[in-house]
């Protein structure tokens, strides 16, 4: 998706540049392509209106506006957004929040085409034992984890989708999981062994039941 990035500029130090430039960095780290108007403009002599020129002839060529902090005091930027009202434009407000829901769609769609349907218990728990290993792997040799973490989480989601369940389901299940986690008892973490796993104190359930 191509975006076009909006928010104020006038009268802020350095033109609001490195809000731009570091928004930019961040919606292209999440997969868009970007129009950042800094890069358009970076000569501070250029007029308001030439600015204008330039930055709606590029607004034009894109799929959706992305409106920074504080766009509702920019002349410009509520322009912009009539302009991408008028063509349909997606409007995406910054910082991007994370939606669970609109991933898990995304995610069943392109594994249902890529993976089949139906629920491949064996399948899907095969494929997380062979990335439990590597993430061991990658920390026995001094290497960043994150990459096969999350692997792994996207294979649990994966599984929980098969099972049957809605991406809301699956949303509501992760929350009400977690609240149950903080109302348990845990032993000390300082006193357990590392190389094992934590678990919960069972007799408290119990003795609540």
């Amino acid at each position: 998706m191509k975006v076009y990035l909006s928010g104020p500029m006038a009268g802020l130090p350095e033109h609001n540049f490195p809000a731009f430039h570091a928004h930019a960095e961040l919606l292209r780290g999440a997969g868009f392509e970007v129009v950042n108007p800094a890069d358009l403009n970076p000569d501070p002599g250029k007029s308001w209106e030439e600015c204008l020129r330039t930055d709606l002839r590029e607004l034009c060529g894109c799929d959706a506006i992305a409106l920074m902090p504080g766009w509702e005091r920019s002349k410009g930027a509520n322009l912009e957004l009539h302009v991408a009202h008028r063509l349909g434009l997606e409007v995406l407000h910054l910082p991007l929040q994370f939606d669970l829901v609109a991933h898990l769609r995304r995610q069943i769609a392109f594994s249902q085409r890529t993976f089949g349907p139906g629920p491949r218990v064996a399948g899907v728990c095969d494929h997380i034992r062979k990335e439990l290993i590597e993430v061991q792997d990658a920390a026995g040799d001094g290497l960043p984890t994150l990459t096969e973490w999350v692997d792994v989480i996207i294979l649990g989601l994966d599984g929980a989708w098969r099972s049957g369940a809605t991406p809301e389901q699956i949303a509501a299940a992760i929350a009400a999981k977690q609240a149950k986690n903080e109302s348990r008892r845990w032993p000390d973490w300082r006193t357990a062994d590392p190389e094992k796993a934590i678990e919960h104190v069972r007799t408290a359930d119990l003795a609540a039941s």
